[in-house]
């Protein structure tokens, strides 16, 4: 497998107040090496060129190839389900690995293991998933899957997990208290959101503007835009209140993750002509998008976008960090890291407060 790259990232800092954001990426576009190959051959390597949402980015693969050649996806069901399972393996990953590590809590890891083991049988249809949903609203929250329904502010969820002994009710309690102590200078604003597009949605919108540059840092009329949970349910009662107290969005994200989990919601779309097809996955951590160009019976063109270039786009969601009064560069770094995991980056990152 090829080097995945990583995230550098400079917080720009004066001692009091972040006044600036710097993101590099080093991942390699690693779909300039599927050019000149068959579909089939294209196909197959893709989930070996991306270590992360293999599941996703073979599915979108074979939806993106079979479109371009006019047939029908093989085995489409058993491709949804393994994106499915696949999207809430990652989310359990985030909210009982690595949120409880950032935050200073104990790693239910048997917990994880044995719910990730649970959703590799479901992707092979096997187990009983409405009795993992079950276990799940209990095991995380404390309550049941209609309490959980009923839940549409962050003041009711908020009284609900006191009742409760979820697993994950420490966690949102301690980013809630770190969220509203956050000191910003000015009126913070809420980043601009990738709408939930179908592939002809993306097609109609972007068609003009694919290829490499694109790929690389994908924008819309000018903007970055933040794609992932969040943005899928920004308009959910719950998350219009998370937002609305916090535009920060660190506790919406983890909201909105959990929301993503619980509802196990996931969306394939593809459309195709003339040799070329498109296809969009969604996945955990946002919209997958995949483009090929074929000719005589080889990849001509091939491009993917991946969230994390939505994400971490240099204009995007992170410098929802400027403005943030802080003079303390422990405390920075910690926020920063919170910023991060919120935004689920698919690459390893190193965060770097510069003092100038």
């Amino acid at each position: 497998m090829p080097d995945a790259g990583k995230l550098n990232l400079r917080i720009l800092w004066d001692g009091k107040t972040v006044y600036g954001v710097e993101v590099k990426s080093t991942r390699p576009p690693a779909y300039r090496l599927l050019p000149g190959r068959s579909p089939d051959e294209a196909v197959q390597l893709i989930p070996l060129l991306y270590g992360v949402c293999g599941k996703a980015q073979r599915a979108a693969a074979l939806a993106a190839v079979s479109s371009a050649q006019g047939r029908d996806v093989p085995q489409l069901e058993e491709l949804e389900q393994g994106v499915l399972c696949e999207a809430m393996q990652e989310h359990l990953w985030r909210l009982l690995l690595d949120w409880p590590k950032l935050l200073g809590f104990p790693l239910p890891e048997a917990q994880f293991v044995r719910w990730h083991a649970a959703l590799n049988a479901l992707a092979t249809g096997h187990g009983d998933a409405e009795n993992l949903l079950a276990e799940l609203h209990r095991a995380l929250l404390g309550m049941t899957a209609e309490e959980w329904r009923r839940v549409d502010t962050q003041a009711k969820l908020f009284e609900c997990l006191k009742a409760g002994d979820g697993l994950l009710a420490p966690i949102l309690k301690a980013l809630e208290y770190r969220e509203i102590h956050l000191d910003f200078a000015g009126e913070q604003a809420q980043g601009d959101f990738l709408p939930r597009w179908t592939a002809s949605d993306v097609s109609r919108n972007l068609a003009a503007q694919l290829g490499g540059a694109f790929a690389a840092l994908p924008q819309l009329d000018g903007k970055p835009l933040e794609t992932g949970a969040l943005a899928r349910t920004r308009h959910m009662p719950l998350l219009r209140d998370a937002l609305r107290r916090a535009p920060t969005g660190l506790l919406a994200r983890l909201i909105a993750r959990l929301v993503d989990l619980l509802d196990s919601v996931s969306a394939r779309g593809r459309i195709g002509h003339d040799g070329r097809g498109l296809s969009v996955v969604q996945t955990a951590r946002g919209m997958l998008l995949h483009h090929v160009r074929i000719e005589s019976g080889r990849v001509a063109e091939y491009w993917i976008v991946a969230p994390t270039e939505w994400n971490f786009h240099p204009q995007g969601a992170l410098t929802g960090l400027i403005g943030l009064r802080e003079g303390n560069a422990a405390r920075l770094m910690e926020t920063a890291q919170l910023f991060v995991l919120s935004l689920d980056p698919c690459v390893e990152f190193e965060i770097e407060v510069i003092h100038a």
